[in-house]
């Protein structure tokens, strides 16, 4: 076996090589095309080769760890300016780190590695084998896996088909981002793994799992992936390596027209409606049974599609009994919501508080609105700028009624942006200077019964990550609740 260690003048023409396969990359394509199909790589192909890990995050660990529990010898490659911890021994940074990935016999690629980078595309196009551990794992496993893709909606929509699967007695589990990580998903395990795949993660699959779901299809991630365009082909690589059945949404024929162009002969295409599920004004519809809006737990009519999508999937997995159906309604009604995702925030003040903080894309805070379609909101909105247009939320606040008028506290430098491309759509926008001036907006000059925390945007521009910007507004939320009980025990004192 090769070692990655090279000499210093075989490191230098390395570092040569890629700097010149890179400056001809960039020249050449700026959008960062795919080629249509790649070879598989198994774990075994790894036995004997120079393996590196490119990346050193959670995932990137994780790839490390299990090719070391299976005996293959790799190291850990961390390029440009990323800090690595100094108790990390099998990490190799720098000018290191580029020559030990240019001498690889093959390359396991964390998720947040961009395939924009021209290093990236020096590397493919030398011919390496660049894999990544979802793939990896999803080469051995794919009979026995559910995949749920999409813009929004992945999380609750696999937690609900795992939630459905083990009510009916087909046991589950939901693993990688969103549960146990995928490398303790064993050989053996019976269970049905379901899994979350994020456009990062999909972009470098060469096979797919039994069954695929596209919960929807909009602008994100565009620095990552370079355009839409590129996103979109990223996202639906999920779909495109002969899955059994790939189900998307029964009202959605733009992403159905993309995944018809991506799809083989051989895999069968559906939604809900062709398995007689159906999203009615009353609830979900299946035949003749009818599982009523008001006993779901999940706000809003996009929820209702993501529960008939988790039906349709489980439907295609295993063929259901009208007993199990009935059980799968069941599943759906027990069914606890998942964190940040239109979450209302316990607090007496009489209003209602939501943290739907996980919406940074201009649709999904539509899809918050249209779940108070009939009420005054105060929506908190922005953070850091990606230059994603906001024009689906400025359409659908010019057409929403007097009645239920939205205020906005404009926060960040995509909050900025959006206050000054609204004009007169008859929101009212306040631009704040920072999140707690826009909690304070919301909470002192607004009478909004709804105050809605659904930014269209990510949180960096003041915080760390999305959990931190939620539990400052619960943190806000929930001191408006002490101040309301402390109101209340001063009435009552004598």
């Amino acid at each position: 076996m090769r070692s990655w260690r090279t000499h210093k003048s075989q490191r230098s023409r390395c570092l040569t090589w890629i700097k010149q396969r890179c400056l001809r990359s960039t020249k050449r394509n700026t959008t960062c095309g795919r080629e249509s199909r790649r070879p598989s790589v198994k774990f075994e192909d790894l036995n004997g080769k120079v393996v590196t890990v490119w990346g050193a995050g959670r995932e990137g660990k994780a790839a490390f760890q299990e090719l070391a529990r299976r005996g293959i010898a790799a190291r850990i490659a961390v390029t440009g300016t990323r800090e690595v911890p100094a108790d990390e021994p099998n990490v190799i940074i720098g000018e290191d780190a580029s020559a030990a990935l240019a001498a690889s016999d093959a390359i396991v690629i964390s998720p947040g590695i961009p395939h924009t980078l021209p290093e990236f595309r020096a590397l493919k196009a030398a011919g390496i084998a660049i894999t990544s551990l979802m793939d990896l794992w999803l080469n051995e496993h794919h009979s026995r896996v559910i995949g749920v893709t999409g813009t929004k909606g992945k999380s609750t929509t696999a937690s609900l088909i795992a939630h459905v699967l083990d009510a009916v007695g087909v046991p589950a589990v939901v693993v990688g981002n969103l549960g146990v990580p995928v490398t303790e998903y064993a050989g053996g395990d019976d269970r049905v793994a379901v899994v979350e795949v994020s456009s990062y993660q999909a972009a470098d699959l060469t096979i797919s799992p039994r069954i695929a779901v596209v919960t929807c299809l909009y602008p994100e991630h565009l620095t990552w992936h370079g355009s839409f365009e590129q996103y979109s082909r990223d996202k639906l690589n999920l779909v495109a390596h002969n899955p059994v059945a790939v189900i998307t949404p029964s009202d959605d024929p733009a992403l159905a027209s993309r995944i018809e162009q991506v799809i083989t002969g051989s895999t069968r295409f559906s939604d809900p409606a062709d398995l007689n599920i159906t999203v009615t004004p009353e609830g979900i519809l299946w035949g003749t049974s009818l599982l009523e809006a008001n006993q779901i737990p999940l706000r809003g009519q996009h929820n209702l599609h993501n529960v008939a999508l988790a039906l349709a999937a489980v439907a295609s997995f295993v063929s259901l009994s009208s007993e199990q159906r009935a059980l799968a309604f069941d599943a759906v009604a027990s069914f606890v919501p998942l964190a940040h995702r239109l979450e209302t925030i316990p607090t007496a003040d009489g209003r209602t508080w939501v943290d739907d903080s996980l919406a940074t894309a201009p649709e999904a805070v539509v899809a918050a609105l249209e779940t108070f379609a009939g009420q005054p909101v105060t929506l908190i909105a922005g953070g850091e700028d990606r230059h994603v247009p906001w024009t689906p939320l400025i359409d659908y606040l010019k057409v929403r009624p007097d009645s239920a008028q939205v205020r906005v506290a404009a926060v960040g430098p995509a909050g900025a942006r959006l206050a000054g491309e609204l004009g007169p759509t008859g929101a009212a926008v306040e631009v704040c200077s920072n999140f707690a001036a826009a909690l304070a907006y919301a909470s002192e000059k607004t009478d909004s019964p709804v105050i809605v925390l659904s930014p269209g945007a990510p949180s960096f521009d003041e915080f760390a990550s999305y959990e931190e910007r939620s539990a400052a507004f619960r943190a806000f939320a929930q001191s408006q609740l002490a101040q309301s009980r402390f109101a209340q025990s001063r009435e009552v004192a004598p």
